[in-house]
């Protein structure tokens, strides 16, 4: 990025954003730590958000100045955040889309303006070889493959041709820093293979700007994605049926409740 680009242009642009070193060497050690101590040791490579948010210094991360000032860059002054927020241990997931902005009843994620913001923090550098962050097709959020985001979530046809193309990029990331990408983005994980005590570890938060409508039909998406059939069997996933029965302040910390109110950041629910 260059001196006359803002964060904003680079993120209309190439549909992503890095923001470096938001966790320190020292910060990068408790963040594994913790997330070693709850996912390794439990055997599980999701936290469930209730869990997430009770630690006061993975969750604190969302809110730091410098996270939420950049977010504002890129979707205004009134940020919003979603109880969408995790930590995950090597997880490895192929091209894709978020579902939560494919398919049907979602065409209005391609109106003009239209802005929301992934964000993952990652635990461990990234590259190649070793894995340990996100790939992404560069302005992908630009392309719209049947003119509407209509196409199946798993956007496997574009994958395999744009996979190979040269807007392909491993994005550059150290531990501590965090990826900030737009919601249409087509993105995987970043194959590696490090030694197996090597854990790959990720923090992920999700923002948008204040707007209703905007805001409803997202966090109705998870509620109706957390209901999932496979081979004629309905089973709900856990974590996405905590998001959807959430309520705000009720289901959050007295101390995250009071330092988002500080920041000016508003917490969305479905439920109110």
């Amino acid at each position: 990025m260059t001196a006359a680009t803002s964060l904003a242009d680079e993120f209309a642009a190439h549909g992503y954003v890095v923001l470096r070193g938001v966790l320190n060497a020292d910060e990068v050690r408790t963040a594994r730590a913790l997330c070693k101590q709850h996912l390794a040791v439990a055997g599980v490579q999701e936290m469930m958000t209730c869990d997430f948010l009770a630690n006061e210094f993975l969750a604190g991360i969302a809110l730091r100045p410098l996270v939420l000032d950049t977010v504002a860059q890129l979707v205004g002054p009134q940020v919003v955040m979603y109880p969408n927020c995790t930590a995950r241990m090597n997880v490895y997931v192929p091209w894709h889309v978020d579902t939560t902005f494919v398919g049907a009843d979602t065409e209005y994620v391609w109106a003009p303006g239209f802005v929301h913001v992934q964000a993952g923090l990652y635990l461990q550098d990234n590259g190649p070889a070793t894995g340990g962050g996100i790939d992404v097709i560069r302005g992908s959020h630009l392309m719209s493959f049947d003119g509407y985001g209509r196409i199946p979530a798993d956007f496997s046809a574009a994958s395999r041709t744009l996979g190979r193309s040269v807007l392909r990029e491993t994005v550059d990331t150290r531990a501590g820093d965090m990826i900030l990408w737009h919601g249409r983005l087509m993105h995987s994980s970043t194959e590696g293979h490090a030694a197996p005590e090597d854990e790959k570890f990720g923090a992920f938060f999700s923002y948008g700007r204040k707007e209703l409508q905007e805001n409803h039909r997202f966090l109705c998406r998870i509620a109706r994605d957390s209901v999932r059939t496979m081979n004629g069997v309905s089973a709900r996933i856990p974590r996405l049926t905590e998001i959807a029965a959430m309520t705000y302040p009720g289901s959050f910390p007295e101390w995250f409740v009071k330092q988002a109110s500080a920041a000016g950041v508003e917490i969305v629910t479905l439920l109110p």
